[in-house]
């Protein structure tokens, strides 16, 4: 800036003040000469102490005497206004707004579980309770007006109550709020029963005042358009309303819910202050004269009649003078564009005409959203006053009787209070509740640990935090060890702040946490084998049918298990184990197959984590050393690297051990430890197999043997689906909210139906409990404080004040005392699973792109490996159901715990009818029996949704024969579908031994399978030479060396009509041809191999065998990956085979792949980079990239669902590189992530390093 230009501001400034300081000497002289000509023209002369002067021009020198004080004075107010400085703040919950020396002060309660304010005597109309507004009336400050806001935003209601007073003194005008809102508060408990009142905090509070939004209209007149880009309308209410209450809604009620119907943003505010009744009533007593009078005379008509009855009507309602009000009403609209906002305003208008209007008692005004208009929207301040009593307040003051989301309140059964001196214990974890209110502290005994504690409810209810709060209590007041298995990982680290000698450990983080598969310290080692073999032969089993262990399979495992127990090796490892199996197996074609499947099952303990966890050795930890410690054992990483049934494995692993400590500590009295079974329905399941009722599992018999020992156990779960043996033997058992298993939870804790609903709603940090001795009652749980959040304080003081202090309501019934707001325990994935939840409990189903867009809804901000852990952890946690389904994107289906089957069910439903509607005039018929679900060209379909299990085989094949006897001989054809290549193939050798199920037939829920079934019932019944002709088509594909899908082979191969044994002779000899040919043969060569055998069966005595079921069982031997297709392309040293398609076998491809990885890695080593081996799934990894070499179908689509920019956590790879047996694996229409590489053996391998 020149010289020249501050010169010019200093003469533009000393201009500006010098007008001003003239406009201000003007109107001082001007009211000084307008007094002065007053007095002496007419004052004086009047009282006639002197003539009147004459006055040449009078009029003209009166108007400019008079005109140039005001015009002054209007001038200089106008300028102080203009200059007038506004702030606004948050200040200890209230809202100020200071302007100049005034100042306006607001502070929020905002309800919620409000009870209706409709009451209803016997023979009368139901009518508002008025009694809450004369409370409210009664001892209210004249400089106090409250607002009643309701309304709906972003589609949830709210309820509000705004309290405002303005003055002078900001200290005092604050004394008067606090006192306002502890009156308050005390009269809203009083008439609405169960109401929970919160005083807004300053986030909260600047939210629902909308400050942000409206600030800025403030100094711009014109501006209706808030900060999130939402344009508002304002309209005023003038007039009486209309009151009509009914028995099942509320006028508020009304304008609410259907506000929510409407998808409306819109809040409707009424304020209202004391006031007297003044000219209103002098209005109605001469009305009512004028009646009279015309009576007397004999005029009065039908209108005065009609007008006398709404005048005793009035006056019957007013009661006095006392039940007047100033009153002010407005409606707040808001839409994203002018058409919509429009749109929104119209339809508003009429919804307020319709509820509060009639006969043209109340008029709709709108008005612009400018300068101080905005000021007193943000304090909810009067604008014009209108008078009007308490009869007809109570239209806009009244609350819902409608259910509504969040402020609509629920009716609690009555629960009875223990006796004192049952519930007056050391472990102190909440406060009981009677009629919605805290009565007194509950503590739970040591012993009753002893006897163990199962703790229920759905994710983000308290369940977490009740556990800390009781396992902090236990570590403060008595010296008893105890054990946490902390499976999300973040869950019990701050118990450490309390006790340093709180000991974490991360298996497969930690690398120094290894431990032997046997527990070598057992003084039995067969009784540790075979729980061991006990644990391992239940998990495998529960994984699904391809998983599930032959009875060759088993006897292998439990002799290797118990060879490993008794060997003489000092490491009890997996890998030692692996090499038992496979030397007790023996040479033989039979042996190495049961070999190998069994090792295919147990190649979850050999890959990473459990690989390098489960390697024992020297230095191996000894779990005993360290059951006189307190530990949270964190196995985040085992459930990222190695999902869910890693997790089961090691959990039970350790879970033996520490009870296995515990027989040995024998029978003794008190309680000595205490393990915490976090998600304990991987430990104990109610859903394992069980062969009659009278079974137990091992984890159950784990569990259930302690109490004698003084062992403790304290079982969470989110939902009661863990073992009901266990949850019969705890002697305590504390509930949470269970939305969607509330019989299971009522049933254990002797609930009846009244109960049992309100067990759906309960509330966050409430929980029905039953304890020893004692029938079933609600508490409410104290708060979990952690010890960062509290310095220089005792430890024991600072648990009790810290949680009474987040738990009291929002005003203290003292005076003048404010409390915080109860805070709720809710984690962050605690309020997402809250959220997907009820999107899939509005729907059938979800696939996971749709989970997805609500995720990234909620937040924007997520990456695509973040809502991937997401959708993980939900599942696992059991928040969320997931089952695998080839018939939507993405290959799941999403939906509500104890909905799965229902959903695949409607899934496969919903498929077969579009794909019959898609065909004209095929008329087909929807059944809702337990038998058959469609009827289509006297064909009926029956849907299987379960994974069939060899338990289950015999009821499924009971349930098929009900179907067929319910449906008669008006069907031609029963179509059974079920899920999975391999259960249809074990259903079908069983169904093709009965002659009864000759009209069955058996496919897979596969797109391919379920479109040949439609198609069969538009063409009809393909010819058998046509099916023939379709499966050599399949072989013409491989044979030519095409690109076909081997997955689809496996489903595309048509119906079974051969007798099971002719299947089991295929397998047999396809299997012995491939090994007699070295473990590899050329597909043209064992096609050609099928054809031979299939004619030479023709002749001679042997048995017929058809060529379509050599097909069958050469593709579900390929399915089952018993045998691998390999491409052999143009590289090379992958192989010395010739290029060609070869199936191998097992122990072919094992050496292949070694040889593969070996290769790789001595290229790798070339570019002098670092080589990793043993990470996750990952063969080896290179720099920045992870290598999988002939991966499994399993591993496959592991890789395929990669949706994260990190590949390996363990060195941070972001590329994995994937080399295929054959590209027929992969379909043509798969989804391959952007960091995901897939190539065959056609590539070179310099391709591979690149």
């Amino acid at each position: 800036m020149t010289k020249r230009d501050e010169k010019v501001i200093q003469i533009f400034s000393r201009t500006h003040l010098g007008l001003w300081t003239l406009v201000r000497t003007m109107w001082i002289g001007g009211t000084i000469i307008c007094g002065i000509y007053m007095m002496f023209v007419y004052l004086l002369p009047l009282v006639g102490l002197i003539q009147q002067p004459p006055v040449p021009l009078k009029l003209t020198v009166e108007v400019i005497v008079c005109a140039i004080p005001i015009l002054s004075g209007g001038l200089l107010t106008s300028e102080r206004i203009r200059n007038d400085e506004l702030s606004v703040l948050i200040d200890e919950k209230f809202l100020v707004i200071q302007l100049d020396r005034h100042v306006v002060v607001t502070c929020a309660l905002e309800l919620a579980s409000v009870p209706s304010s409709i009451v209803v005597f016997p023979g009368k109309e139901p009518r508002y309770n008025a009694a809450l507004l004369l409370a409210l009336r009664a001892g209210l400050d004249s400089r106090v007006s409250m607002a009643y806001e309701v309304g709906v935003e972003k589609g949830e209601p709210f309820l509000r109550l705004f309290i405002t007073a303005s003055g002078k003194n900001l200290t005092e005008i604050k004394e008067i709020l606090r006192r306002e809102a502890t009156r308050t508060e005390a009269i809203l408990l009083a008439s609405l029963n169960g109401v929970e009142v919160h005083q807004l905090g300053e986030d909260k509070l600047r939210g629902a005042s909308e400050i942000v939004h409206r600030l800025d209209s403030l100094r711009k007149p014109s501006a209706l358009v808030h900060d999130d880009g939402m344009l508002q309308s304002l309209t005023f209410i003038v007039g009486i309303p209309r009151v009509a209450p009914s028995i099942d809604a509320s006028q508020v009620g009304t304008f609410i819910s259907t506000a929510i119907k409407q998808r409306y943003s819109v809040t409707l505010t009424c304020v209202f202050s004391s006031a007297k009744a003044g000219r209103e009533r002098k209005r109605m007593e001469g009305e009512w004269k004028n009646i009279r009078a015309k009576e007397l005379r004999n005029e009065d008509s039908l209108t005065d009649h009609a007008n006398k009855r709404k005048l005793l009507d009035q006056h019957e309602r007013m009661h006095g003078d006392s039940g007047w009000f100033d009153n002010s009403v407005y409606v707040l609209a808001k839409a994203k564009n002018t058409a919509e906002l429009e749109r929104v305003t119209n339809g508003v208008n009429g919804l307020i005409a319709s509820i509060w209007g009639g006969e043209g008692n109340i008029s709709l005004k709108k008005r612009g959203i400018r300068g101080r208009t905005v000021c007193r929207l943000i304090t909810r301040r009067h604008f014009k006053r209108q008078k009007i009593h308490v009869s007809s307040l109570v239209g806009y003051v009244n609350t819902p009787i409608q259910q509504l989301p969040v402020i609509a309140a629920t009716v609690a059964p009555v629960f009875p209070v223990p006796l004192r001196k049952l519930i007056d214990n050391d472990l102190i974890i909440g406060e009981t509740i009677y009629g919605g209110r805290r009565i007194s502290d509950i503590g739970i005994r040591p012993e009753w640990l002893r006897e163990h504690v199962a703790v229920l409810g759905a994710t983000g209810t308290g369940k977490t935090n009740l556990v800390k709060k009781l396992m902090l209590e236990l570590s403060l007041k008595t010296d008893v060890p105890w054990w946490v298995f902390d499976i999300k990982g973040s869950e019990y680290a701050d118990l450490a702040g309390w006790d340093s000698d709180i000991l974490i450990l991360s298996p497969g983080k930690d690398a120094s946490f290894v431990m032997d598969l046997l527990d070598i310290e057992m003084d039995s080692s067969e009784v540790d084998a075979h729980a061991t073999f006990a644990i391992l032969r239940e998990l495998i089993n529960e994984r699904g049918v391809s998983s599930e262990l032959s009875p060759a399979m088993e006897k292998l495992l439990r002799e290797s298990v118990m060879e490993l127990a008794e060997s003489r090796h000092a490491t009890k490892s997996v890998q030692v184990l692996n090499q038992i199996i496979s030397k007790l197996a023996g040479n033989d074609r039979f042996g190495s197959m049961t070999r190998d499947a069994l090792l295919n099952r147990l190649e979850i303990l050999s890959r990473e984590p459990l690989g390098s966890i489960l390697k024992g050795g020297a230095e191996a930890l000894k779990i005993s050393t360290l059951l006189n410690k307190r530990v949270v054992f964190d196995m985040r990483h085992i459930a990222r690297v190695g999902g869910m049934d890693a997790v089961r494995i090691l959990y039970n692993l350790v879970a033996k051990r520490i009870f296995d400590s515990a027989m040995k500590r024998g029978i003794k009295p008190g309680l000595h430890h205490v393990v915490v079974l976090e998600e304990a329905s991987n430990l104990v399941p109610e859903s394992y197999t069980r062969h009659s009722a009278a079974d137990v599992t091992t984890g159950e018999s784990m569990v259930m043997l302690q109490r004698a020992t003084g062992q403790g156990v304290i079982v969470v779960s989110t939902r009661p689906n863990i073992s009901s043996n266990i949850l019969a033997n705890t002697a305590t058992k504390i509930t949470f909210r269970l939305p969607y298993d509330s019989s299971i939870g009522s049933k254990y804790m002797a609930l009846n139906a009244e109960q049992e609903e309100y067990l759906k709603s309960l509330k966050c940090g409430r929980a029905l409990i039953h304890v020893p001795s004692s029938s079933t009652f609600e508490i409410a749980t104290k708060l979990f404080v952690p010890m960062s959040g509290i310095l220089g304080k005792d430890a024991k003081e600072a648990v009790t004040q810290g949680c009474e202090k987040a738990e009291l309501k929002t005003v203290v019934h003292e005076a003048s005392v404010i409390i915080k707001p109860e805070r709720v325990v809710s984690d962050r994935l605690g309020e997402l699973a809250n959220h997907v939840v009820a999107f899939l409990a509005s729907r059938d189903m979800a696939t996971e792109i749709e989970i997805r867009s609500l995720l990234m809804t909620l937040d924007s901000q997520f990456a695509e490996n973040d809502i991937a852990e997401i959708i993980r952890d939900l599942v696992s946690l059991g928040a969320i159901a997931r089952e695998a389904l080839s018939l939507v994107p993405g290959g799941f289906v999403f939906t509500v715990p104890g909905r799965e089957l229902e959903a695949v069910r409607n899934v496969i439903m919903n498929y077969m009818t579009r794909r019959l509607d898609s065909v004209h005039n095929l008329e087909y018929q929807k059944l809702d029996s337990n038998g058959a679900q469609l009827i289509a060209c006297n064909h009926a379909i029956l849907i299987l949704p379960n994974h069939l299990k060899a338990s289950s085989i015999e009821s499924v094949l009971g349930q098929i024969g009900a179907c067929m006897s319910e449906l008669g001989n008006n069907i031609n054809k029963l179509v059974v579908v079920v899920r999975g290549s391999i259960a249809a193939a074990k259903l079908r050798e069983l169904i093709d031994r009965s002659e009864t199920f000759d009209a069955v037939t058996v496919i897979s829920a596969f797109p391919s399978s379920l479109n040949k079934v439609v198609d069969e019932l538009v063409h009809g019944k393909p010819h058998r030479s046509e099916v023939v002709e379709e499966q050599l088509g399949v072989v013409a594909k491989f044979s030519k060396s095409e690109r076909v899908d081997l997955r689809g082979a496996v489903h595309d191969v048509g119906s079974a009509t051969s007798r099971a044994v002719q299947m089991r002779l295929w397998f047999g000899l396809i299997e012995d041809f491939v090994d007699l040919s070295n473990g590899h043969i050329v597909w043209d060569a064992l096609l050609e191999f099928i054809d031979t055998t299939a004619l030479q069966s023709l002749k001679g005595r042997s048995a017929p065998m058809s060529v379509e079921e050599g097909k069958r069982a050469l593709t579900e031997l390929l399915a089952d990956e018993v045998l691998v297709a390999l491409r052999v392309g143009a590289e090379k040293r992958y192989t010395d085979f010739e290029k060609n398609l070869w199936i191998v076998n097992s122990s072919v491809l094992k050496e292949l792949k070694e040889r593969a990885i070996n290769l790789l890695i001595e290229e790798s080593g070339k570019q002098n980079e670092s080589i990793s081996q043993g990470h996750e799934y990952y063969d080896f990894c290179v720099g920045k990239k992870s290598y999988v070499v002939f991966p499994t179908q399993q591993q496959l689509n592991t890789l395929l669902n990669l949706h994260s920019d990190v590949a390996c956590r363990i060195c941070g790879s972001t590329q994995v590189i994937c080399l295929l047996t054959a590209a027929e694996y992969l379909d043509d229409g798969a989804i391959v992530p952007a960091n995901l590489i897939m190539k065959t053996m056609d590539d070179a391998i310099a391709e591979m390093l690149v």
